[in-house]
């Protein structure tokens, strides 16, 4: 065979290989193959947006930014894509078409599935990767030089960011990794739901991708309750009270005289600030924390101050991280409670914090609400009635 003729059908599989790429990707991602097809850089470009707070208006901005990862040391990581029928066209447009591409390009490609089987539409590749347990995510991670984590499935506002193998939990045990969640091929049982998830994701350093190639029209299984009293409680429940009060340099005058009720009361609070958390003067780590709940024998917890859409969800000692040791590691705490009128939110330019506060109440994970006054009124009572229930 002549040289000249080698060389024509080297271009010809060149040629093919990069087609069979961006027929996956649909865009020009800048990747070299030998002449055997196999890739020999694997460049992912793509941009990305975080939210930073501006100072001057008092409200959080995007910033767009733009990156380029290495495809090896990344991974394409599915969180539930279940048997939904709502979910079909959401992973045949956006997440078989994402999977094809990360494969192709060589990124792993994790299913990380729980309690339902898989859609039925998913492609799930030849020797797939599949992991429930921490641990064996922790150890793949390590072993591939995983640097990468790029999320997709459902639902944004729950499994996504909670559930083992999720991005709050991923976050917590490697700070090191670089996550982003995917939106195209994302969804929530309603539209504020996955908006609010992106909010609070873009604020704690996980970038939201766009892929344009995979656009597609959402649809919504759900609607949102935008009553932001429509669950609020109206009575306590029996049982004894904690309260965790989320402090910052913002001044409130009736956050302050909840905290000197709750001392009139002589009911157990404690202070987190800076993500430091300090009960009665002293210092304690989130193990101690815990432990001091279960010793304190507390049935209920409160938890009001800055920010309901920040620091109360997303922190060591907020909501999401408790509901992660309750439900997963099988710590025994008490019933979470937000405090509707003390619990403070953070403005974003890209959604109306009122929809956005409403969603956190009505469709949060486990919490409830209540009022203040309801909650202190209710202690008073039980404090005379009882003298011991509620400390």
């Amino acid at each position: 065979m002549s040289r000249t003729t080698i060389e024509i059908l080297y271009f010809v599989k060149l040629i093919a290989a990069v087609f069979l790429l961006t027929s996956c990707a649909k865009d020009n991602d800048d990747v070299f193959y030998s002449n055997y097809g196999t890739p020999l850089a694997h460049p992912l470009p793509f941009e990305y947006v975080l939210s930073e707070y501006d100072a001057n208006r008092e409200i959080y901005v995007d910033i767009n930014s733009s990156t380029a990862v290495d495809a090896e040391k990344s991974a394409l990581v599915l969180i539930d894509v279940w048997q939904n029928e709502f979910l079909d066209t959401l992973v045949i447009n956006s997440i078989n078409p994402l999977i094809r591409r990360f494969d192709v390009m060589g990124a792993k490609v994790i299913y990380a599935p729980s309690i339902e089987p898989h859609n039925e539409n998913l492609t799930i590749l030849d020797g797939s990767i599949s992991f429930y347990e921490e641990e064996e995510m922790d150890d793949y991670l390590e072993v591939h030089d995983i640097q990468n984590l790029f999320y997709v499935g459902f639902d944004t506002f729950y499994c996504i960011l909670d559930k083992q193998n999720g991005i709050y939990s991923m976050r917590t045990r490697n700070k090191d990794l670089n996550l982003y969640l995917i939106d195209q091929g994302v969804q929530s049982y309603t539209r504020e739901m996955k908006n609010t998830a992106i909010e609070l994701l873009k604020k704690n350093d996980v970038g939201i991708v766009n892929f344009p190639a995979f656009d597609q029209k959402m649809t919504y299984p759900q609607n949102t309750n935008f009553d932001i009293f429509a669950k609020t409680k109206d009575n306590i429940r029996p049982g004894n009270t904690f309260v965790t009060l989320f402090k910052n340099e913002e001044k409130n005058h009736e956050l302050e005289k909840f905290e000197r009720e709750l001392v009139d009361l002589d009911i157990n609070y404690a202070i987190v600030s800076d993500n430091r958390l300090y009960y009665k003067g002293r210092e304690l780590s989130k193990p101690d924390y815990i432990r001091l709940l279960q010793n304190l024998d507390t049935s209920n917890h409160y938890y009001a101050g800055f920010h309901l859409n920040n620091e109360i969800l997303w922190s060591n000692f907020g909501i999401r991280s408790l509901y992660i040791e309750a439900r997963y590691n099988k710590v025994p705490l008490p019933w979470p409670y937000i405090v509707n009128d003390l619990a403070f939110m953070e403005r974003s330019e890209a959604i109306d914090t009122e929809i956005e506060k409403a969603t956190i109440i009505n469709h949060g994970r486990i919490a409830h609400n209540i009022e203040s006054r309801t909650l202190i009124n209710d202690l008073k009572v039980a404090d005379k009635s009882t003298g011991k229930s509620n400390k």
